[in-house]
């Protein structure tokens, strides 16, 4: 799957506005959180009664001590005291309006963050235990997406979506109660334009869904690309694509900047069509409500507490479509997160997993057969043992199924078809951790992590002291990298060690594998991309290493294998040759003529 293909099932879920189900599961996550979101509720009340008790004074205060006054009821100065009086209370609902303003953004930003951290912390955990198949059926940039901004939709469910949704239409109930309790007739004439309000904030939703949903699709093409050529780039200058590559994702950034222009239209509208309904609302509620002022059937600070409360209930009404938007979102990113936790390996540890055996061990395939794709198999009917300190080299042409072998020896995979033992035992019973600490593997192109090379070395394990490393730098011939490393074993690498050489790479990869002194070692093209003197260092540090070791060795350099116990020569995922160097060239087969394709006839 190239970078820029998606898994409809996975990039393109529609999430519904509410999915109880996914609801219940994201609660079993909030749990342990529950205080968090207690709080968060209180402070949402606080704000709510402040901003009620703000309103209730200004009708007070101009019903009380200023209409006194002005009717002649109550002196001045005592009416100036009053209000004083008011206005001190005013500015401490004021002040702690504000102070809880503080904590509300601070108390849901951290309730949801706290849930999203467990969440994210678990989804990448998980992630790293699944096989190496789902790893290749799936392009890297869609994995990212899951472990941060689907995770990360999920803590706007907890702050700005679910909690404040369900508050919201809370103080909508309260605030319509409060509107009739104050003027029946005005809350009348709100409540007519209500559904109009409401409409056009779930009109918005559904244009806003499917505007979104076009954007991220587009999006996440562009990632793809973007992440595809900039880790190609060297290839992309190496035969003048740039122009053809600047082409193309300019190809995908107009489909996006349309998708997005879309989505301002419909932005542009909604705000304009909202801001004219409130209009009519607030038109509507000053014509009615100036009547019954002159009427006399309303007071002066009845009616601006009405007024008030009728801002106080456009807010969360305008909000709604934001708010299932927000929902919406969640729930599908809520999808595709629960997919991956809900996906079980398919290489576990068996329940009772059997010990490992001590050091030693015969390592037998036994009619093995293998498909990465179902039909098309990479090994048949393949068999062969690699018995305890004898090393065993594989060779063949490209795709002849040689490393294959090493994740079936490793139990990256399981075969399809026989089995792989270990001592006679299954290595399906084994703990795919505990088989893999006792063996040493070097790739071809193996990886270096940002950070210092002790730690690059160490990989986390325990009992690895500073005398484990000096040998293992002293039989990988990688002692004069580390050498010339300002700060040693303590240097700092970058990512994928980029400041070091194929070559410096590939040896410290080499003691990596060798600090843990592990009892198999499997290279898989260990020296395809050195130079030939550091090849040479690596065959004779090798050869002192190997003595009292099981080896399997790939290499399409078949010089490198010569010494080698003995050597399996694989053909369309079949043993084909097994022998000595000498025996398979006596014997004028498959070895023999890939061999005479490496070196000149008089040597062959």
């Amino acid at each position: 799957m190239s970078a820029t293909d998606q898994d409809p099932a996975e990039e393109l879920v529609q999430g519904k506005a509410f999915d109880l189900r996914l609801f219940l599961r994201l609660m079993e996550w909030a749990r342990p959180h529950a205080w968090q979101f207690v709080v968060s509720l209180l402070v949402l009340v606080g704000l709510f009664a402040a901003q009620l008790g703000g309103a209730w004074l200004w009708r007070l205060t101009l019903d009380g001590p200023l209409e006194a006054f002005h009717d002649g009821r109550l002196p001045r100065a005592e009416a100036l005291r009053e209000l004083y009086r008011y206005v001190a209370a005013y500015a401490g609902i004021v002040l702690a309006y504000s102070w809880l303003s503080y904590f509300e953004i601070a108390q849901l930003g951290r309730a949801g963050q706290v849930v999203v951290h467990d969440l994210r912390s678990a989804l990448f955990e998980h992630m790293l235990r699944l096989d190496l198949t789902w790893f290749d059926a799936r392009p890297t940039g869609s994995l990212v997406t899951r472990v941060t901004s689907d995770v990360e939709n999920l803590a706007e469910l907890f702050t700005s979506g679910l909690v404040v949704l369900v508050f919201d239409l809370a103080k909508v109930v309260v605030l319509i109660v409060l509107l009739f309790w104050l003027d029946r007739e005005l809350a009348l004439v709100v409540t007519a334009f209500t559904p109009v309000l409401i409409g056009v904030s779930l009109l918005f939703r559904g244009g806003a869904r499917r505007g979104f949903r076009e954007v991220r699709a587009h999006l996440a093409k562009l990632n793809g690309y973007l992440q595809e050529v900039l880790s190609g780039v060297r290839v992309v200058q190496m035969f003048h694509r740039e122009e053809r590559v600047g082409a193309r994702f300019a190809g995908l950034v107009e489909p996006y900047l349309a998708a997005n222009l879309r989505t301002l239209v419909l932005f542009a509208l909604f705000f304009p069509a909202i801001g004219l309904t409130v209009l009519a609302i607030q038109g509507a509620s000053l014509w009615f409500g100036g009547h019954s002022l002159a009427t006399g059937d309303l007071a002066y600070g009845e009616f601006v507490q009405f007024w008030f409360y009728l801002a106080m209930l456009v807010d969360p009404i305008r909000d709604l479509g934001e708010r299932f938007n927000v929902l919406q979102a969640a729930f599908a990113s809520a999808e595709r997160v629960f997919r991956i936790l809900d996906t079980r390996p398919a290489i576990a540890a068996p329940e009772g997993p059997a010990p490992v055996p001590p050091r030693g061990g015969d390592l037998v395939f036994e009619d093995v057969g293998f498909a990465y794709v179902p039909g098309q198999p990479v090994l048949e009917e393949l068999s062969f043992r690699i018995d305890a300190g004898e090393t065993v080299a594989l060779v063949g042409a490209t795709g002849a199924g040689k490393s294959t072998i090493v994740n079936l020896a490793l139990r990256f995979h399981d075969p399809d078809v026989g089995r792989v033992t270990l001592d006679g035992v299954d290595l399906r019973r084994f703990a795919p951790p505990a088989l893999r600490a006792r063996s040493g593997l070097v790739l071809q192109e193996d990886f270096l992590f940002e950070g210092t090379v002790r730690e690059n070395l160490l990989m986390g394990r325990a009992g690895i002291d500073d005398a484990a490393l000096e040998r293992a730098l002293d039989a990988s011939c990688a002692r004069d990298v580390v050498a010339r490393l300002d700060g040693g074993l303590d240097a700092r690498l970058t990512e994928r060690g980029a400041t070091l050489s194929t070559g410096e790479r590939q040896l410290l990869a080499i003691a990596r594998a060798l600090a843990g002194d592990p009892e198999l070692i499997l290279l898989d093209e260990a020296t395809a991309n050195v130079d030939s003197a550091t090849e040479a260092r690596i065959e004779q540090a090798t050869k002192n290493l190997l003595r009292g070791r099981s080896a399997l060795v790939v290499a399409h350099r078949l010089s490198t294998v010569r010494g080698a116990d003995r050597i399996l020569v694989l053909h369309r995922g079949r043993l084909r040759e097994a022998g000595t160097h000498a025996e398979l060239l006596a014997r004028g087969g498959l070895y023999a003529r890939l061999y005479a394709l490496q070196f000149d006839d008089a040597e062959a």
